[in-house]
Formats: structure tokens, C-alpha cells, sequence
């Protein structure tokens, strides 16, 4: 079974980077602290004018629920047929109800300027109440792709769970485990759940080529963020976690 590798980037330095070390797909996001939010358009032309790798790019106005008004509703829909128009790939999306079910009529109207891109529902999956109705409307949406951690703090906690959407989804649905994956453990979780995609960052730090530097003042409201690091995504992680999971070659469970 050949594995493919989906990496979560910020900028065209990941898109980059993610093709020069063999993956096959990023998903480009802005505020990673946030768990990902949707990047500007300027950064969405300059991610897929890179020409890298395929650029799948994350719908998600805001942090925290996953529950949309009908303001959050109309800009994602004008997100996704922006993207459509920039020539990305895909489009990673995703609602919930106040109940925890999948909004599936929020969804359709965020999508209904998607065209032909492939979409993924994304980790919103991992607070549904129910996750195998959760799975059938993702399939009743026409998804391409389920993004999750089994709905788990990380996807090898949840390995049991994503191994039975796996077996779920079939040929109709790509069943992706994303969230604390690494080098350590990618070969392990694909042997436990027969996944055929994995989704991981693979960042480090950087220092700022800044010379001058005031120690005073912080820009965000996190008091002891560095201003003068930079997270960046890197090539030789990426490559060291393809080579752990065998260059892509994994035998089933």
C-alpha cells in the first residue's frame, strides 16, 4: 500500500519545501497557532503560482467552534470561489450544529462556488457527537477526504476510531488521520489503521534576521511570545518522516 503526505503550511517557503522533500499535497493555512485559519489571497496566488506540489487550501474564518453565522457563512462561501478562481487544488472545510452534528446545509452553501476542487472535511469531525453519522454526511456532502484524529488529543490515540472509518469509508471516502503525527510514530499508526494518506506539520524555529531588536514590546496578547523567532516548515523533518514510514511503503494491518 503506497502512503501519500499531506503537510499543513503557512507560506510558499512550506509549499516549497513540502515538494522538494517528495510530499504530494500541503494544506495551506495562515494562524497555525490557532489550529489554522484561512490564509490571505495573496498567499493563496503565491502558494499555488510556486507550482510545487498541489495546494489544498483551509476554510475557516475565525478559532475556537465550528458553529457559523450567516456573516461567517457568506465570507467563506466568497473564500472558497476566491480559491477556486487562484487555481488551488482543493478546499479543506467544515461546520458543526450547536448539537454537534455535521451542518450539512452550511456546508453546501460554503461549497456551492467550489466548482470541481476536491474538498476535505476537516478536524471539526473530531467534536461531533456521533462520529460514524458524522462520517455518512461527510459522504452525503461529496467530500473527497475526512482530515482526523479519531477524535483524540493525537491520531494514534485515536487509531481505533480511524481505523473503523477507514474500513467505513471504503473507496468512496479517503479517511486521513492528522494531529500529533511524527517520524516516531507514522509508521505504527498507518500499520494500525490502514490509512493511505497522513497529515503533519513539520515545523522548526528560526531566528529573525533582525539586528535591531526592541525587547519591550510584544505584538500579540500572549505575553512571553519571542517576536524574533520564526516558524517555518522543514524540508529535512518532512523527508525524515517519509523515510520512517518505509519511502511510502507500508503493508496494511
Amino acid at each position: 500500500m503506497r502512503v501519500r503526505f499531506e503537510v499543513c503550511v503557512d507560506g510558499v517557503d512550506g509549499v516549497l519545501a513540502a515538494g522538494a522533500a517528495g510530499a504530494h499535497r500541503v494544506e495551506l493555512c495562515a494562524g497555525l497557532s490557532e489550529g489554522g485559519l484561512t490564509p490571505s489571497a495573496g498567499a493563496v496566488a503565491a502558494a499555488v503560482g510556486a507550482g510545487a506540489v498541489d495546494v489544498n487550501v483551509l476554510i475557516r474564518p475565525r478559532g475556537g467552534d465550528f458553529i457559523y453565522d450567516r456573516h461567517e457563512v457568506r465570507a467563506m462561501r466568497h473564500d472558497v470561489e476566491a480559491v477556486a478562481a487562484a487555481g488551488a487544488h482543493g478546499v479543506v472545510v467544515g461546520a458543526l450544529t450547536a448539537d454537534g452534528d455535521v451542518d450539512a446545509a452550511v456546508c453546501r452553501e460554503v461549497l456551492a462556488g467550489a466548482g470541481g476542487l476536491s474538498v476535505t472535511f476537516h478536524r471539526a469531525f473530531d467534536m461531533a457527537r456521533r462520529p460514524h453519522d458524522a462520517l455518512a454526511a461527510v459522504v452525503d456532502l461529496g467530500c473527497q477526504r475526512l482530515l482526523t484524529s479519531g477524535q483524540e488529543a493525537t491520531a494514534l490515540e485515536g487509531a481505533p476510531l480511524i481505523a473503523e472509518l477507514v474500513a467505513a469509508g471504503g473507496d468512496h471516502l479517503v479517511v486521513m488521520p492528522g494531529g500529533g503525527v511524527t517520524a516516531g510514530n507514522v509508521r505504527r499508526l498507518v500499520e494500525l489503521t490502514g490509512a493511505r494518506e497522513v497529515h503533519f506539520t513539520a515545523r522548526t524555529t528560526v531566528d529573525s534576521p533582525a539586528r535591531y531588536r526592541n525587547p519591550r514590546v510584544v505584538m500579540g496578547s500572549r505575553v512571553g511570545v519571542e517576536e524574533y523567532a520564526r516558524r517555518r516548515t522543514s524540508r529535512a523533518a518532512i523527508e525524515a518522516l517519509i523515510a520512517a514510514a518505509g519511502s511510502g511503503q507500508l503493508s496494511g494491518p
